[in-house]
C-alpha cells in the first residue's frame, strides 16, 4: 500500500513539473538552460513593439515587464531612447507618475540628444503640474496624510526640467513654481531663494514679475516680532521697494505698501526696544544714537514720535549721563 502511494506520489509530481519544464529549453549558444517565458523577441525592434502592442491593448504591466526585457538584453541598442520613452508612458497609464518621471529623466541624461527630448520634458512638465494641483488641494484639507508630500513632489519634477532646459521660458515657469511648492509649504526662506533664482536668472522672463511679488511676500510672512531678528523684515521692506520701482502700475503694490508700514513698524520697534535696554543700563551714549535713528530714519514710524520726545527732554546735554550724573550728585549733598 505505501510502495503505490509512493508511486502514485510520483507521478504527480513528474506532471506537475512538465508545465514548468516546458518553458525552460536548452541552448547551445549560451550552454545553459533558457527560460523561454523571459527571453526577448529576436530583435530590439521586434522586442519594443511587442511592448508597445501590448499597452495600445491596456495591457500594461506585461507591456512594462517587456521594457525590462529590452533594458536587459537591448541596453546598447539605438532604440533604447524609444524603449525608456515608452517605459515611461506605460508608468504614466499605471498612475505611477514619479516612477514615470524618473525614467524619463533617465532618458533625458542617457540620450540628450533624442528625437523625444521636448515630448520627454513635456511629460515631466505635466507631471509635476499634477502634482502642484494635487498637492494644492491637500493643503486645503485640514487633516491629510502625507499632506505635504505632493508638493515636495512636484518640486523634484520641476526640478528636472529645469535642469533639462536651463534658461529657457519652460524652465523660468518651473523655477517659479518650484518657489510656489515652498510657499504653499510656508517654507518661506527657501521659497525665497527659489524666487530671487527667478528675477536674477531669468530676467528677460514673463515671470519675473510675478517672482518679484513673491518673493516679497515671502519675506513680509518669514518676518518675526520685533523681540526677535529684523533681517527678513528688512528685506521685505528691500524687496517691495524693488517690486516698486520696476512695476509702478502694479495693482498689488498697495497690498505691499500695507506689508511695507508693517514691517518699517517692526523694525523700528526693534531699535527702540534697543535704546530702552541701552537706557536702562545707563549706557546713554548708545542709547541716545538709537533714538536718533529712529527719529531721523524711521520718520513714518509711531516710534519715530517717542524717539524725538526723548531726544527733546534731554535735549543740550552734551553726553547724556552727565544729566543723570549730575542728579544723582544732588541727591547725595542733599541739594
Amino acid at each position: 500500500m505505501f510502495k503505490r502511494s509512493a508511486w502514485m506520489g510520483g507521478v504527480v509530481l513528474v506532471f506537475l513539473a512538465l508545465p514548468a519544464m516546458a518553458q525552460w529549453t536548452w541552448t547551445p549558444q549560451t550552454g545553459r538552460w533558457v527560460n523561454l517565458k523571459r527571453m526577448p523577441k529576436e530583435s530590439a525592434e521586434l522586442q519594443l513593439e511587442y511592448a508597445r502592442s501590448l499597452k495600445i491593448s491596456g495591457d500594461y504591466r506585461r507591456a512594462l515587464k517587456e521594457t525590462d526585457k529590452f533594458r536587459q538584453f537591448y541596453a546598447n541598442d539605438p532604440l533604447s531612447d524609444e524603449n525608456e520613452f515608452l517605459r515611461g508612458e506605460i508608468q504614466l497609464a499605471l498612475g505611477r507618475r514619479m516612477d514615470a518621471a524618473k525614467t524619463f529623466q533617465n532618458l533625458l541624461n542617457a540620450h540628450p540628444d533624442t528625437k523625444r527630448f521636448d515630448e520627454a520634458v513635456k511629460y515631466l512638465y505635466q507631471i509635476g503640474d499634477q502634482y502642484y494641483d494635487q498637492g494644492m488641494k491637500r493643503m486645503e484639507k485640514r487633516f491629510a496624510l502625507f499632506k505635504k508630500r505632493p508638493l515636495k513632489r512636484a518640486a523634484e519634477v520641476y526640478g528636472m526640467v529645469v535642469e533639462n532646459q536651463p534658461f529657457t521660458a519652460s524652465a523660468a515657469e518651473a523655477q517659479y513654481k518650484i518657489g510656489l511648492t515652498h510657499q504653499a509649504r510656508k517654507e518661506y526662506i527657501e521659497a525665497a531663494y527659489e524666487f530671487r533664482r527667478v528675477v536674477e536668472e531669468y530676467s528677460g522672463s514673463d515671470w519675473v514679475d510675478d517672482a518679484s511679488f513673491s518673493l516679497a511676500e515671502c519675506y513680509v510672512k518669514g518676518s518675526l516680532k520685533p523681540e526677535y531678528d529684523q533681517s527678513p523684515s528688512e528685506l521685505a521692506v528691500e524687496a517691495i521697494d524693488d517690486f516698486i520701482a520696476r512695476y509702478p502700475d502694479d495693482p498689488r503694490k498697495e497690498a505691499l505698501n500695507t506689508d511695507r508700514a508693517r514691517m518699517r513698524e517692526r523694525i523700528a520697534q526693534q531699535k527702540l526696544n534697543v535704546a530702552r535696554y541701552h537706557e536702562r543700563r545707563r549706557e546713554f551714549a548708545a542709547a541716545k544714537l538709537y533714538y536718533e535713528l529712529i527719529a531721523d530714519s524711521f520718520s513714518d514710524t509711531p516710534q519715530a514720535e517717542t524717539a524725538k520726545a526723548w531726544l527733546e527732554q534731554n535735549g543740550g546735554v552734551s553726553h547724556i549721563g552727565d544729566r543723570f550724573s549730575s542728579k544723582q550728585a544732588a541727591a547725595s549733598t542733599g541739594n
